[in-house]
C-alpha cells in the first residue's frame, strides 16, 4: 500500500477546481492531464501517486463525457470497436513499467511531454472531413494503440494525440474525433488506472473529490462540445494551450 500523504483542505479543494477544469476541457479537447499532473505533483504528491490519482480521476471524467458523446450520436463505435482491446492492453503494459520506473525519472518525464504535446497541436491542420468513418481496421490500431502505451506510462495529451489521429486518418470532422476517441481513452485510463490500483498507488483522500469534480466536469464538457462544435472546441484548444505553455515555462525558470 502506499504510505499515507495529506494535504490541506486549501490543497483539495484547489485540485478538485482543477479537476473540474481537466475533466470539462478534457471532454472537449483532450489533455486534461495537462492540468491535473502538474498541479499533483507542485501539490508535494508523489510522482507515481500523481499518476495513479490523475488516471482514476481521468475515468471518471471520461466515463460522464462517453455518455454524452454517446447521447448525442456524435460516437463512430465501429472506430472504437476496431482499437478497443489492443488500447486497453497496451495502456496496461504502459501503467505496469511506470511503476518500475524512478520518481525522478518519471517526474522530468511527464514535464518534458507535456510541451511536446502542445506543439503537436499546435502543427495541427484543419482537413477535408467526411461524414461516414472509413474502414481501415489495422491503420486505426496500428495508430491508436501506442498511445494507449504512452497514456498508461505517462499520459499527457494523450486525448489530443488520439483526436489528431483519427482526424489525419480517418478523415472526421473535430467533434467526431474528439467524441470517437474518448471511448478509447477511457479503456487506456481504465488499462492504466488497474496497474496503480493493484499496486496500492491510488491516495484517495486525494481521488474522491477530484473525481467528483472531474465526472461533472467532463459531463458539461460533452454538452458544451456538441453545442459549440467545431469552432469552440478550436477556440478551447487553444486557450488550454497557451495557459499550458505559459505554467510550464515558469516552471523551468523556476526549476
Amino acid at each position: 500500500m502506499e504510505s499515507v500523504f495529506e494535504l490541506t483542505i486549501y490543497w483539495i479543494a484547489a485540485l478538485s477546481f482543477i479537476a473540474f477544469l481537466a475533466g470539462y476541457i478534457d471532454a472537449v479537447a483532450g489533455g486534461g492531464g495537462m492540468l491535473n499532473l502538474p498541479v499533483l505533483l507542485f501539490a508535494g504528491v508523489p510522482p507515481v501517486s500523481a499518476l495513479a490519482v490523475n488516471k482514476v480521476t481521468g475515468v471518471a471524467g471520461t466515463t460522464l463525457a462517453v455518455a454524452k458523446y454517446a447521447l448525442g450520436k456524435q460516437i463512430q463505435w465501429k472506430t472504437v470497436a476496431y482499437a478497443a482491446i489492443p488500447c486497453l492492453i497496451a495502456s496496461y503494459i504502459g501503467g505496469t513499467l511506470a511503476l518500475k520506473m524512478p520518481p525522478t525519472v518519471l517526474a522530468w518525464a511527464i514535464l518534458i511531454c507535456i510541451p511536446i504535446a502542445l506543439v503537436i497541436v499546435l502543427q495541427d491542420k484543419p482537413i477535408v472531413s467526411v461524414n461516414t468513418p472509413q474502414d481501415q481496421p489495422i491503420k486505426t490500431i496500428l495508430a491508436l494503440s501506442p498511445m494507449g502505451f504512452y497514456d498508461g506510462i505517462l499520459g499527457p495529451g494523450t486525448g489530443t494525440y488520439m483526436a489528431i489521429a483519427v482526424r489525419k486518418l480517418l478523415k472526421f470532422d473535430l467533434l467526431k474525433a474528439t467524441a470517437t476517441i474518448k471511448p478509447l481513452n477511457l479503456l487506456t485510463n481504465i488499462g492504466a488506472a488497474l496497474a496503480f490500483l493493484f499496486e496500492g498507488k491510488v491516495i484517495w483522500t486525494i481521488a474522491i473529490p477530484m473525481i467528483i469534480a472531474s465526472s461533472l466536469g467532463g459531463w458539461l464538457g460533452g454538452h458544451s462540445a456538441i453545442n459549440g462544435g467545431d469552432k469552440f472546441i478550436r477556440r478551447l484548444l487553444i486557450i488550454v494551450l497557451v495557459i499550458m505553455l505559459t505554467a510550464n515555462v515558469i516552471k523551468m525558470i523556476r526549476g
